[in-house]
């Protein structure tokens, strides 16, 4: 990669003759190859353009964080504005948003849920909805993955059973 990772970025052309065990550059930079290998596929992360500036003003007005929850540094305008327009958009009275990574998951659970509930999780659900669905005291109960007729079964046993 030859250039900001962006939607769209050059990368320096390279050949292997042995099966990709070595590599040799040829000098040739191919221009706009789509970004599928990184989280910035949207091209949020540009040195130039709307979101740099947008980044840039929100960065002079605010300072940056450690992307700490609201609890440890504070709620800002900024949370509350983007509540209201998920609210709005979702056609709904409010809505809560929460930084992402692992803690979102598996910290959050556990303050939606707990004893006396039922979590019905896919048996492939990411490592920190299962945390979270385990800490949370809940009963869990787990179907195949992406199968409906194995959730179809624990519902209609969640129903009989309770």
């Amino acid at each position: 990669i030859c250039s900001v990772p962006g939607a769209k970025f050059d990368i320096m052309e390279r050949v292997s003759y042995d099966y990709n065990w070595t590599f040799k550059f040829t000098n040739k930079i191919i221009k706009d190859v789509l970004n599928m290998g990184s989280y910035n596929y949207l091209g949020f992360a540009e040195c130039h353009g709307y979101c740099a500036d947008a980044a840039t003003k929100a960065t002079i007005q605010y300072g940056v964080g450690i992307c700490s929850s609201r609890q440890e540094i504070g709620n800002l305008d900024k949370h509350e504005e983007l509540e209201k327009l998920v609210a709005r958009f979702l056609g709904v009275e409010a809505a809560m948003a929460f930084g992402m990574g692992f803690a979102t998951n598996s910290m959050n659970i556990p303050a939606l849920v707990g004893k006396g509930c039922l979590i019905l999780s896919d048996e492939l659900n990411h490592v920190s909805l299962v945390l979270g669905a385990r800490l949370s005291g809940a009963t869990i109960r787990v179907f195949k993955h992406n199968n409906m007729q194995s959730l179809d079964k624990l519902l209609k046993d969640a129903f009989v059973h309770g």
